[in-house]
């Protein structure tokens, strides 16, 4: 019975032959995307089939091969969007029958095949899944770390909230970054243009929210009132309104100029006090007598909402007079240059320094034209500058506000705007041949002493915020705030910041009396005068002051009438209150606008 099988081939077998010669077109289409073994021809799927037509059943096949493209996925949830296929199977689930016993046998056996011909491939290619996941990864590192914001300027930016940087909101400025995160948390290698795929996204989806973005070394926030020190990549102290101690952050918003290093904070700190500032006037040539006043200086220096005060050491140059200002500046905001030997020219060369310094720190300056101490004027009052990054220039406008610190051997400051916003301080020589101190006091504790008496000054702040007696003072009203309260955090008196206060000025105007002709002549004019009191038309006033005008006055410094002699006064009037003289106008315009002038006692100390 066998060999008769093997001569002829059985009814059945052709049958199957030919049904299933109509499937075989598109069943290696389905196979591909499938990636199911399927015999490569019908003969050797029906050899599959069992000879014997006798009760042997064709056994359930109850699993496929696992396709190669959904190994990678295992494990990923649907979140990626993956569809599973539906399970492949080459029989029915029904019972086992024999061949004879039910002529739907074949009809069973096939389906699968003929099921398989209306089933689309629900996997897209195996390169679009891995990049699609890719995309997704960084888009979730990029949502984790950076926020997208606009500053006062209204200028999109980036910050990162791992550290408190500010990026310009652009491909190249986190590019890096976010590729050594992918590395770290997937082990793996991300494309440039994966990165790029993702931050368009970010850039398209996410609005960006208004923020507060100092610049430098401190901040301050005018909603929440907290002042804020940069103390390096990844740490920031807060103040809040009305405490004295410094809370420690993660990152506040802070563009970092380029060569800014981290304040000089020691690991342990062990028992605070503010008197750890002492060793600053007492191991070098700064004057123990005119210490409020170099502290104050420093102080509001982290207080960019104030007006900031330019600092002249003024003295013999020396190495020990650079140590004491290269020491100033690494308390106050450390950097890679401590010193800057060569003044900037023109407005490109101030912004562009001052986007590498919070503090400008120049040396042994010997002369500053009119055009260079409005710069400086301007920029301790601070302006928007265009960004540069990294020396690139981007698409955004940043405010910054610098204080100014610089040695000479006498004072450099000749305008009036720069002169009444500044703050002169003759050091003292010592004995050189004494040689430099044994141990000369470290950054680091000054530092610690200092951010003690920033805390005090803060908390008190509101009790001198707002006292009217200050603004007599003008462009130092700031600064006289501040010296008070260093005063009382030091355990002085303040009357004690007041005596620096005067004895300094008096010595300061009395500089700056001998440069402006008007002035002098107003005070001899007042020397003549009994009662010390005079009040005159301004055209009279011209008249008048002619026999004092001091011999050795250039064209440019007299007035020639009434107009420019209004605009003198409105310019001493500073000048002359701090050497105890008070001119006053009636406010009328014209020839016949009165001025009074009066001899007055200091007020300093009030």
């Amino acid at each position: 019975m066998a060999d008769n099988r093997d001569q002829k081939e059985p009814s059945w077998q052709k049958r199957l032959k030919k049904l299933a010669r109509q499937v075989a077109e598109n069943d290696e289409a389905v196979n591909a995307a499938y990636g199911v073994n399927e015999p490569d021809s019908i003969d050797d799927f029906v050899n599959t089939l069992p000879t014997d037509h006798s009760n042997e059943a064709i056994a359930p096949v109850n699993s496929a091969p696992q396709s190669p493209m959904t190994k990678p996925f295992d494990n990923v949830s649907s979140d990626w969007g993956l569809v599973e296929p539906p399970p492949l199977t080459r029989v029915s689930n029904e019972p086992p029958k024999s061949i004879f016993s039910d002529p739907s046998w074949l009809e069973n056996a096939t389906k699968p095949i003929r099921e398989k011909q209306s089933i689309q491939p629900q996997l897209t290619k195996p390169a679009q899944d891995y990049r699609q996941r890719r995309v997704d990864r960084v888009s979730k590192l990029l949502q984790d770390r950076y926020r997208r914001i606009t500053n006062e300027a209204n200028s999109p930016l980036l910050v990162d909230v791992y550290t408190g940087d500010v990026l310009p909101d652009r491909l190249d400025a986190i590019s890096s970054a976010v590729a050594a995160d992918y590395r770290h948390h997937y082990q793996a290698e991300v494309p440039n243009a994966d990165i790029k795929r993702a931050f368009s996204h970010l850039s398209a989806l996410v609005a960006p929210w208004e923020a507060t973005v100092f610049f430098g070394r401190a901040g301050y926030d005018p909603h929440h009132r907290e002042r804020y020190i940069d103390a390096g990549p990844g740490r920031c102290f807060v103040f809040t309104p009305g405490a004295s101690y410094y809370q420690p952050l993660v990152g506040q918003p802070c563009i970092r100029p380029l060569q800014s290093r981290p304040l000089a904070i020691p690991a342990e700190m062990g028992n605070v006090n503010p008197r750890l500032i002492d060793p600053l006037f007492a191991l070098t040539v700064l004057p123990q007598d005119s210490n409020l006043l170099v502290i104050a200086w420093m102080i509001l220096c982290w207080m960019p909402d104030r007006k900031q005060v330019m600092l002249e050491l003024l003295g013999t140059p020396s190495s020990s007079l650079e140590q004491s200002h290269t020491l100033i500046k690494n308390v106050v905001d450390p950097a890679t240059v401590a010193l800057h030997n060569e003044l900037p020219n023109h407005v490109k060369q101030f912004n562009n320094l001052a986007l590498k310094h919070y503090l400008l720190s120049f040396n042994q300056v010997d002369a500053l034209t009119p055009t260079q101490q409005n710069h400086l004027s301007t920029l301790m009052r601070g302006k928007q500058i265009p960004w540069q990054w990294q020396g690139k220039t981007v698409d955004a406008s940043i405010t910054v506000q610098c204080p100014v610190i610089l040695n000479s051997l006498e004072s450099v400051v000749t305008t009036s705007k720069l002169a009444d916003a500044t703050l002169s301080v003759e050091v003292e020589e010592k004995d050189q041949s004494k040689g430099l101190p044994a141990m000369f006091p470290s950054a680091a504790s000054l530092t610690v002493g200092l951010l003690m008496i920033f805390g005090q000054v803060h908390s008190d702040w509101e009790t001198v915020s707002y006292d009217s007696r200050f603004e007599r003072y003008g462009d130092l009203a700031d600064l006289c705030r501040v010296g008070e309260l260093v005063a009382v955090s030091l355990g002085r008196g303040r009357s004690m910041f007041w005596e620096q206060f005067d004895r300094n000025q008096q010595g300061r105007r009395g500089f700056e009396l001998e440069e402006t002709p008007v002035a002098q002549a107003v005070a001899h004019a007042l020397d003549d005068v009994p009662g010390g009191v005079i009040e005159l038309p301004v055209k009279q006033w011209l008249a008048h002051l002619k026999p004092y005008r001091p011999d050795v006055t250039r064209p440019e410094q007299w007035p020639t009438s009434s107009r420019g002699l209004g605009a003198a006064f409105k310019r001493i009037k500073p000048l002359l209150r701090d050497v105890g003289i008070t001119l006053t106008s009636t406010g009328q315009r014209g020839p016949f606008c009165y001025w009074r002038a009066e001899k007055t006692t200091s007020h300093s100390a009030e």
